[in-house]
């Protein structure tokens, strides 16, 4: 067979993503892992046979020595697109918090408000003290809090100041360069209830004024437990922003309802059902180690989901089939919670291992 014009041996049973490989010429997949089975599903790979002018999922077709691929034809680029740009019409979600990208000095607003609201205390003020204060009453990550318009923005200036022991703005430090421009996904289309069941305290804030000087952990707890949790667990280690930057997919191609939203939480483990692309990769990597509880899909067509068992939960599945669901889910949507003993020991921001 020829790939892009290139004469490629076969010798045995291979799909025409494997020759592929064998003469050094990607294919982007998604749904597609080197050690499971493959299922064609999410249309990320499809390739063009020249011979007959139909349009391929190269994962999963077989090679065959009659076959003219072309790997990066104009049709076979738009089917990509618009496989991603269909994904994304139901993926209503955060690659980064909006408060994130509006703080001056960069601080990692969701991970810092998670760590407070879990009582990781000593990875929250390590955070707090990395990242300078410059901001005081204008803080324009409490401008950009997507809390803003539900009850008020999280009081996310004076948490940090109090967590960093600074009583007064400081001057700004020089920001790195702007990495590259990077698809970003944004949390449009979800009604203000939804939202507010992605956090745990969902009224209106219960004080006002908030003086760092005179706030105790059961204030910063609380206001931390306001967060949404806007931003992606993963936003540098996601197959879908990378391949959407790639193909320079938009979010609003397709219009339409969103599926399940769900976001679930076992003790070190958390389903965020928004950045789920229902790739399968869970429930193969689970079947694959023979777990007898794992990840399933449920419903169809624009009902499908992935969830435990029926009449389970996901503190069920056992820990060891969680870790590994999350270490291959493309996305955001399966990801391990940090512990405090672990943070403590791993943490990369920690001052000693700078």
């Amino acid at each position: 067979m020829t790939i892009d014009g290139i004469a490629v041996a076969i010798d045995g049973a291979v799909t025409v993503y494997e020759a592929a490989r064998r003469v050094a010429i990607q294919i982007p997949v998604l749904c597609h892992r080197a050690d499971l089975h493959p299922t064609g599903g999410c249309g990320v790979c499809t390739v063009e046979d020249a011979a007959t002018g139909r349009l391929l999922p190269a994962c999963a077709t077989p090679a065959s020595e009659s076959m003219a691929i072309l790997t990066a034809s104009p049709d076979a680029l738009q089917a990509r697109r618009d496989a991603l740009e269909l994904l994304l019409s139901n993926h209503p979600a955060d690659c980064e918090a909006p408060c994130q990208m509006a703080c001056p000095s960069g601080l990692p607003v969701p991970r810092l408000l998670e760590a407070v609201a879990a009582g990781r205390w000593a990875e929250a003020e390590r955070l707090a003290r990395i990242y300078p204060v410059t901001c005081g009453n204008a803080a324009p990550c409490e401008k950009a809090c997507r809390r803003r318009a539900l009850g008020g923005p999280v009081a996310i200036c004076a948490l940090h100041r109090w967590l960093a022991g600074v009583p007064d703005p400081q001057p700004p430090a020089a920001r790195p360069p702007a990495p590259r421009r990077r698809f970003r996904a944004r949390m449009t289309g979800l009604s203000e209830g939804t939202l507010l069941t992605f956090c745990a305290e969902t009224g209106t804030r219960r004080f006002e004024g908030i003086d760092p000087a005179a706030m105790t952990r059961a204030h910063a707890a609380y206001e931390a437990a306001r967060c949404l949790q806007c931003g992606c667990r993963k936003p540098n280690d996601c197959l879908l922003r990378e391949l959407c930057t790639e193909a320079g997919a938009r979010q609003s191609a397709f219009a339409g309802a969103h599926g399940s939203t769900a976001r679930e939480r076992s003790d070190r483990f958390c389903f965020d059902a928004a950045r789920c692309v229902l790739c399968g990769i869970c429930v193969r990597t689970a079947g694959q180690l023979n777990a007898s509880i794992a990840p399933a899909f449920h419903g169809r067509g624009f009902a499908a989901r992935i969830a435990p068992p029926l009449g389970r939960v996901w503190s069920d599945i056992p820990a060891e089939i969680l870790a590994a669901c999350a270490a291959a889910c493309p996305t955001g949507a399966m990801t391990l919670l940090p512990s405090a003993d672990r943070e403590e020991q791993e943490d990369p921001h920690c001052p000693e291992r700078m």
